[in-house]
């Protein structure tokens, strides 16, 4: 079995199944893309709706984060709610269904953040991005999240990375435990999707024996980026966009059986996911 799949997911078709109020330590490691330059403005959706009075994310209720499990946008505003150490809901959809998230935003994409503001109106907010600035803004202070570097190094690695992670993580994930794909025809699905875009399952797996060494070697070649005394991080600063586009893509990969990681990376991943409260 893999890490993440000592996670069992009970939720189904958006049904809420974790509140994030309590913090406790030491939680176990487990585990749809949007655009980066999209910006929903559908259904009222607005970037400045948590900037305006009544719709202010300071003033807000508990929130509720829709989602996918295995989505790395959805990873990246969970990690950043749980640094904040800010209360929220999940609600997690299977991947076949098309009508909850599309009922939410008009597009059956994920995440969606949700709240009541301090008037009583109901908003919600698309894209990650979006939504991690909403939080940081209302989170006040000094951010949470530091911008992107722009380290050449590190856009290397990531490059490197994004050219065989798919080939391991795609029929890994059909595989495991989580709402996303709790059905066959949640699962079939993704793999419609991907095999119309020309993604091979079965070519995939029989080169697992290939990949394993090569994701090692690049797990291996993060060490040295990692920066910091204590927490390690990928800037001196402390969180980072480069965690953000990071920490999800290694997530994914413990739904891998077999696969080694180095001690001071994994150690970067736990550590990040346990600081956040995220499995």
């Amino acid at each position: 079995h893999s890490a993440w799949a000592t996670r069992v997911a009970t939720s189904r078709r958006g049904a809420v199944c974790v509140s994030k109020t309590d913090w406790p330590q030491g939680l176990s490691r487990g585990l749809c893309p949007s655009p980066a330059g999209v910006r929903s403005q559908r259904a009222g959706l607005s970037r400045l709706a948590c900037r305006s009075a009544g719709g202010s994310l300071t003033a807000a209720s508990p929130l509720t984060l829709h989602l996918y499990d295995h989505c790395p946008y959805c990873t990246r505003v969970e990690l950043v709610l749980g640094w904040q150490r800010r209360p929220y809901k999940r609600a997690v959809y299977g991947y076949a269904d098309v009508e909850g998230p599309t009922s939410l935003t008009g597009r059956k994409m994920l995440p969606v953040i949700e709240w009541v503001d301090s008037v009583g109106e109901r908003h919600r907010m698309g894209e990650s991005v979006d939504i991690i600035e909403a939080l940081e803004v209302a989170h006040g202070g000094e951010r949470m999240v530091k911008g992107k570097s722009g380290r050449k190094d590190l856009s290397k690695w990531q490059k490197r990375l994004r050219q065989v992670i798919h080939q391991l993580t795609r029929p890994r994930l059909l595989q495991m435990p989580i709402a996303d794909f709790a059905t066959a025809e949640d699962a079939n699905y993704q793999r419609k999707k991907y095999v119309d875009r020309g993604f091979d399952y079965e070519q995939a797996l029989a080169n697992t024996a290939i990949l394993i060494p090569q994701v090692e070697s690049i797990l291996a070649d993060l060490e040295p980026l990692l920066q910091g005394e204590g927490q390690r991080t990928l800037n001196e600063g402390g969180w980072s966009w480069d965690d953000l586009h990071t920490l999800p893509s290694l997530r994914l990969l413990t739904c891998v059986a077999g696969l080694r990681w180095p001690s001071t990376t994994s150690r970067y991943m736990t550590e990040a996911f346990d600081a956040a409260g995220v499995s």
